[in-house]
């Protein structure tokens, strides 16, 4: 364990805060020690190879984060972009611009025009820096679950969040599914959140409930729960376009997150 603490002192970091509180994680870590970028970041952020396979942000993260107690595939994405907002913060500062539409674009507005017919293109500068963390209330049983109560069937069941390997593995089913019928993402994501149903714990009994009794209201209802108290951050932005309306958006990670370096 001493090994996996150890950091060379000559490299410059900062603890960042993990939003999920580290309850995702077997040894519940709550942050984690980043390195700040330095000029031989470039050569990541400048590979295409990277860039083609849509694995720069992965290379990063895994050159960036100092702690070895965690595995880069086990972060999960709140997790991810709390740290990649800190690395591109300390790199160019907070200010980040947002390129939106106006929903009721009208004359004598200043709007941006590329070429590609799109009206009411309009820029706004947000500041990275007010992101701020969910707040987080729910409180766990011995075993690490949190109850919801089913409305429509009136059962208790018990879940835990999915974890960054079970998020995978259901975009994995997507991707390999090759029969001719639906793949079963949204029962499969279910499955692997429920942990017990009205003190059942049965993995089958369970997978029963789910695919043969449990109401799409129900459903439904569990979902917006786990969305609306999920920890993470806050990244709605409200804007006011220039037209005067006001437009709800949130940001966005990915390679364009560190325009600043393409000179975007």
């Amino acid at each position: 364990m001493e090994e996996q603490l150890k950091i060379d002192p000559t490299i410059a970091y900062d603890v960042v805060e993990l939003p999920s509180r580290g309850i995702h994680y077997i040894n519940q870590k709550k942050s984690v020690r980043v390195s700040y970028l330095t000029a031989a970041d470039e050569d990541i952020l400048a590979a295409p190879n990277l860039i083609q396979s849509n694995s720069t942000l992965d290379e990063l993260l895994r050159r960036k984060i100092l702690d070895r107690d965690i595995e880069l595939e086990d972060i999960i994405e709140e997790d991810r972009q709390a740290i990649l907002i800190f690395l591109r913060n300390t790199a160019w500062g907070s200010d980040y611009k947002l390129t939106l539409i106006d929903p009721k674009p009208k004359e004598g507005h200043k709007y941006i025009d590329d070429g590609d017919g799109i009206k009411g293109k309009f820029e706004q500068i947000i500041d990275l820096s007010s992101m701020k963390m969910k707040d987080f209330t729910l409180e766990s049983d011995s075993n690490g679950e949190y109850p919801f109560f089913l409305p429509k069937v009136k059962l208790n069941i018990t879940f835990k969040f999915l974890t960054q390997k079970q998020e995978k593995e259901i975009e994995n089913i997507t991707k390999t599914w090759k029969s001719d019928g639906i793949p079963p993402t949204k029962s499969k994501e279910l499955q692997l959140m429920i942990k017990s149903v009205d003190g059942n714990r049965d993995p089958m009994q369970i997978r029963s409930f789910i695919v043969d009794k449990m109401p799409i209201k129900d459903s439904q209802e569990f979902k917006k729960y786990v969305i609306k108290n999920k920890p993470g951050l806050d990244l709605t932005q409200k804007i006011i376009a220039p037209s005067g309306e006001e437009i709800t958006t949130n940001v966005g990670f990915g390679v364009e997150f560190f325009r600043p370096f393409y000179g975007i």
